[in-house]
């Protein structure tokens, strides 16, 4: 660290982190926090043969239990989801203005157009996408790159856009609404986002008009109308 940032051998160890905080703050571009030089690197492996040690126990025993015949989705939720998946206008939500979503307002569920044929619905319908912890309704697309029983919904909204009047609605689906905590990476603790087990199910005309009107205020809004 010291010769990342400059810093004399006056600068006490306590004092480093103060001082690259400071370098960091006053520096418009990327800051090196360490730097090594060729003949240092090994040193950096601590095992005294230097080789570095690929292997996981926990990994490899948990591998070991994986069953392939239990791998497909439950019949109950008979769809995978792919939740959070990138798009063009898509992005994490600091992006809270609906109007920069040129493409793809309402974030919908993309599904191959068999499966959505075989649910009775048609492209750009509202249906329900229900997993064992929750529920959303969001607008589907055909998209027949899905292979069957394969769905995708894009991260990024759900964002409660404010009108003038004071009420907020929300715009696009909440995918975390679907996410089970616990079915999780035993090792990481990830939750499988990727790999959302869940059901698909017609509204009611009522319900549908209600997310449809949503949808078009909260985008005639955001157009300044």
């Amino acid at each position: 660290m010291r010769r990342a940032i400059g810093a004399s051998d006056e600068v006490a160890d306590h004092q480093l982190g103060d001082l690259l905080f400071d370098t960091i703050v006053a520096t418009r571009q990327g800051t090196a926090v360490t730097r090594h030089d060729y003949d240092e690197v090994w040193s950096l492996i601590s095992h005294s043969d230097r080789k570095v040690r690929l292997v996981v126990p926990q990994m490899l025993e948990w591998l070991a239990r994986l069953d392939p015949q239990a791998a497909g989705a439950p019949k109950e939720f008979p769809f995978m989801l792919a939740a959070g998946g990138r798009r063009m206008f898509n992005a994490n939500q600091i992006f809270r203005d609906p109007a920069w979503r040129r493409e793809d307002p309402d974030g919908a569920m993309l599904i191959n157009s068999s499966d959505l044929s075989e649910l009775g619905a048609e492209d750009g319908d509202w249906i329900a996408v229900e997993s064992v912890i929750g529920r959303l309704v969001v607008r589907c697309k055909v998209d027949d790159a899905m292979r069957n029983g394969q769905l995708a919904l894009p991260h990024g909204y759900g964002q409660a856009y404010p009108t003038s009047d004071g009420e907020r609605l929300v715009n696009g689906p909440r995918i975390n609404l679907l996410t089970e905590s616990g079915n999780r990476d035993p090792i990481a603790g990830t939750p499988y986002h990727k790999n959302v087990a869940v059901r698909l199910t017609l509204v009611s005309a009522h319900e549908a008009a209600a997310y449809q009107s949503q949808s078009e205020r909260i985008h005639m809004r955001a157009a300044g109308q």
